[in-house]
Formats: C-alpha cells, sequence, structure tokens
C-alpha cells in the first residue's frame, strides 16, 4: 500500500512562520504575533472584527506593517479567494499605515502583496520581517552623479592633494567610502590627520568580523596607510572631498544596486592622467560582466571563481544577480552566497587590496578573496 501523503496543517504553519519572520519575540513600540483569536478592534482598528493570522504593527505610522495569512500545506494559495482573504485583511491596515507588506503562505509556497499589489520578484521562501519592511526601501543608484563626483574627487586627489599613483587614488577613495560607510567620522572643517585616521580607525574596527574568515584584509589597511600626499593643508580639498564621499556613499548604500562595479567607474576616470606609455591593467566594462554572467549560464546555487580577479568586477556582477535571484540582499541564501560561493585570487598587492575595497563597498567583506599566483601549487589547493 502506497504511503499516505501528510501536510503540516495551518496551526503548525502558523506557528513555524511566527519564528521564521520573528514575530516569536519581543520587541518594544511594535505589536507582532500570530493567532487566530486575535481581532483588528483588539489591536487598535476599532470596531474591526476581522482576524489576522499575524501581524507586526509598529507605533511608528511610517513604518510598513505587515499581515500574515497562513494555510495548510495541502492548500494551493494560487487560488483567487486565498488573495482575496490576505487583501481584505492589508486594506484594514492601510487605514493607518502608508505602506503594508501582505504575506500569504502554506508553508512551502509565498506570495508577497506590496500595498494590495503582488510583488513580481521576492525571495522564494519565507524570510525574516527585515527582509519584507526592505522591499518599500527603493535607492536606486544614479550612475552619472556618481561619473560626475568621481571626476571631481580624482582632480582633487590629483591636483589638491597631489597623489600620482592612480591606484593610490582609487585605495584612498575606496577606503573613504567603505570607512563612511561604517560610520566614520567624516566632517567638513576637520583637518588631513583626522580624515584619514578617522577612516584608518573605522576601517580596522568594522573589518574585524571579515578578518576571521578572511586575514589578507589586512592588507587593504597597509595599503591605505602608505599612501602618501604631497599637499595636506588644503583645507578647502579637504571639504569637497569629504562632501564628495558623502555624496557618493549615498549613490551606492541602497539593497536595489544594480551590481554596477563602483571601482570600475573610478578606473574610467581617474585613468584619464594616465600616459600612453604607461603599462597597465584593464578594467572589466560593466556590460562585458553582464554578459559574461549570462554566457556561462550560472545561477544563485552555483560557485564562481575569479583566478585573475584585478579588482573583483566579475566577482561584483556575479554577486549582484546571484543574490537578485535569491530575492535581495536580506535573504538568507545572500548570506550563503557571500560565505561560500564566490572566490577570487589577485598576485598584485595593490590590485588586490582594490578587490577587498571593492566587495566591502558592494555591502560584502565575506568574499573568500587571496593574495596569491594563480599559477601556484598554493592558489591550487
Amino acid at each position: 500500500m502506497a504511503n499516505k501523503l501528510t501536510y503540516r496543517t495551518e496551526d503548525e504553519v502558523r506557528d513555524s512562520a511566527k519564528v521564521i519572520l520573528g514575530f516569536d519575540k519581543t520587541e518594544s513600540k511594535v505589536q507582532q504575533g500570530t493567532g487566530q483569536i486575535t481581532t483588528f478592534n483588539q489591536l487598535g482598528f476599532k470596531g474591526v472584527i476581522d482576524k489576522p493570522d499575524g501581524w507586526y504593527l509598529p507605533d511608528d505610522k511610517g513604518i510598513p506593517a505587515i499581515i500574515l495569512e497562513t494555510k495548510s500545506e495541502a492548500e494551493d494559495i494560487s487560488l483567487k479567494k486565498w488573495e482575496k482573504e490576505v487583501i481584505k485583511n492589508c486594506k484594514i491596515a492601510l487605514t493607518k499605515y502608508k505602506h503594508v507588506v501582505g504575506i500569504l503562505y502554506n508553508g512551502n509556497d509565498v506570495r508577497v502583496f506590496l500595498d494590495n499589489i503582488e510583488a513580481e520578484t521576492t525571495a522564494s521562501t519565507l524570510q525574516d520581517k527585515s527582509y519584507y519592511l526592505s522591499l518599500f526601501t527603493k535607492n536606486t543608484i544614479d550612475k552619472q552623479q556618481i561619473y560626475a563626483l568621481t571626476k571631481r574627487i580624482n582632480d582633487c586627489l590629483h591636483i589638491d592633494f597631489g597623489i600620482k599613483n592612480l591606484y593610490h587614488r582609487m585605495i584612498f577613495t575606496a577606503c573613504a567610502l567603505v570607512g563612511k560607510r561604517y560610520g566614520a567620522l567624516l566632517v567638513k572643517g576637520m583637518n588631513f590627520t583626522l580624515m584619514k585616521n578617522s577612516i584608518l580607525s573605522t576601517l580596522s574596527k568594522s573589518l574585524e568580523e571579515s578578518r576571521k574568515q578572511n586575514l589578507k584584509l589586512d592588507l587593504l589597511i597597509e595599503v591605505y596607510s602608505e599612501i602618501k600626499m604631497n599637499n595636506t593643508t588644503n583645507q578647502d580639498a579637504i571639504d569637497n572631498f569629504i562632501t564628495w564621499i558623502s555624496e557618493i556613499s549615498d549613490c551606492v548604500n541602497s539593497d536595489y544596486w544594480n551590481g554596477e562595479d563602483v571601482m570600475g567607474i573610478f578606473f574610467n576616470e581617474f585613468n584619464r592622467y594616465k600616459k600612453k606609455s604607461d603599462s597597465g591593467q584593464v578594467f572589466t566594462p560593466d556590460h562585458i560582466t553582464s554578459f559574461m554572467y549570462r554566457l556561462i549560464d550560472i545561477d544563485k546555487d552555483d560557485r564562481v571563481l575569479d583566478a585573475a580577479c584585478g579588482s573583483g568586477a566579475f566577482l561584483v556582477k556575479a554577486m549582484c544577480n546571484m543574490i537578485k535571484e535569491a530575492g535581495g540582499v536580506k535573504t538568507k541564501k545572500a548570506t550563503t552566497i557571500k560565505d561560500i560561493q564566490l572566490y577570487g585570487i589577485e598576485f598584485d598587492r595593490e590590485i588586490f587590496a582594490l578587490a577587498c575595497a571593492n566587495m566591502l563597498i558592494h555591502k560584502d567583506g565575506k568574499t573568500n578573496l587571496e593574495q596569491l599566483d594563480s599559477r601556484t601549487q598554493e592558489a591550487c589547493d
């Protein structure tokens, strides 16, 4: 006799969803939980007797609310009647909240509605609530603004500060961006030494966790410390640099970045001062890395090795596309991708430092990068 299929009940699915979403925790200034007997009236919606299966209702009505509707594993949540049920409850929440995330879940499949419009691309498995709250935070990258700011920064570093080395200008800028992202104090009026030390201190502290996985990140700090300036007394130049770094940081500090290689943008601009007779690396353009990702037919479950990774352009593009396929940077899968699915090798010390900075700018300090000669047995091992 064939084994009879068993499905989790709606109660079991609801209990599971409570833990995955994080609705089981106590948070200040938030009502959150799951159940079948709590009415909207009890949750502050006067006179409404409908009962949600789960809820996340912040005191601050500017923060998105979350409404959960669960079904047993045996139910097909693609049916219109279940969609209408979650939309009905979300409409109630929308009477008080600017934005509401509706989640329809049967223990396996999940459908997500943003202000009652179904999201086209989201994670295929249920995630922590922070992932769903972030779906309303769209701060896209303005590449043209980055190019304009990069030109100003390059002119400032090359002319006002007197940094002649192309890679040093890139590393100094990249480290300032990483420092800014991790909270370095960069304010107009501070002198050069204070600015540089603030970036250095923030890098050292912020990379502690990443260092445990990748000790070579120390090299980024070493290279940054070695950069010398011809002039460090021009306060207007210092103030301008801080202002422009802050503006670029705002541009790229988005969960919705599309994998544009910021280091490649820097290189294209900073390279204007390079003499024709100079030999050096060519940084791969964004459209080529996008094409290669499609050409080799990889997805979010593959592992990627670039054995001569340069500044990390291919790894940045792979990371971006894989995380996008996984549902975004807030998913658990995104952490796995960064932890064990991206590998890079680069021999040149300063270019390796650029690769480290590039990954950090793109919200990742965990990618496995090694400064090695890829032709050696050590790199092979």
